[in-house]
């Protein structure tokens, strides 16, 4: 029995251009452009992606839901990079801790006997809307929330006080102390 093949395509919104060169495909917006490796999606070749300029289609053939899925979602991603661009927040809590910017760097107090220095990749926009609110824009969403999980990583909240940096809707529960 042969596996259906799915069959799907995007319609392009009218700001972005999408091109195939070889094996990847250019995402370009009034953001800027990123790319997607197709290579790395999809080793075997299994998708068919074809682009067609009349319609302003992007068309994907492909044997396998899981991957359709996928890539689907990562197309999207691209697409809403280039036009609205992702963001994140990050929130600092603890008594005297607190971000500063210097240049293309994050300066973080957080509690150490030193300053913690971060140097901000050029393709990410860093600002501070508080000390204690760091909010990171970018158009790939990978490395925006690569970033903010490296930042987050500097001092993740403590199991008993919650001190440290988290991102801005997380949750965190704390652990009850010693009791006598």
């Amino acid at each position: 029995m042969k596996h259906p093949f799915y069959h799907h395509s995007f319609q392009i919104p009218e700001k972005v251009t999408i091109e195939k060169k070889n094996n990847l495909l250019k995402f370009s917006g009034p953001l800027g452009s990123t790319y997607l490796n197709l290579n790395k999606i999809d080793p075997n070749g299994l998708g068919g992606i074809s682009l067609n300029l009349e319609k302003k289609q992007l068309e994907l053939l492909s044997p396998s839901k899981s991957f359709f899925g996928l890539f689907k979602k990562l197309v999207e991603n691209k697409i809403r990079g280039v036009t609205r661009g992702f963001l994140v927040y990050l929130r600092i809590i603890g008594i005297g801790y607190r971000a500063s910017l210097q240049n293309d760097n994050l300066i973080l107090k957080l509690g150490y006997s030193h300053d913690v220095l971060y140097k901000i990749p050029s393709s990410i926009k860093l600002f501070l809307i508080e000390p204690t609110v760091i909010c990171l824009f970018g158009i790939d969403k990978n490395q925006v929330t690569q970033i903010a999980t490296k930042i987050r990583n500097l001092r993740q909240p403590s199991a008993y006080k919650g001190k440290g940096i988290r991102l801005i809707n997380e949750k965190i529960f704390l652990k009850q102390g010693k009791k006598k």
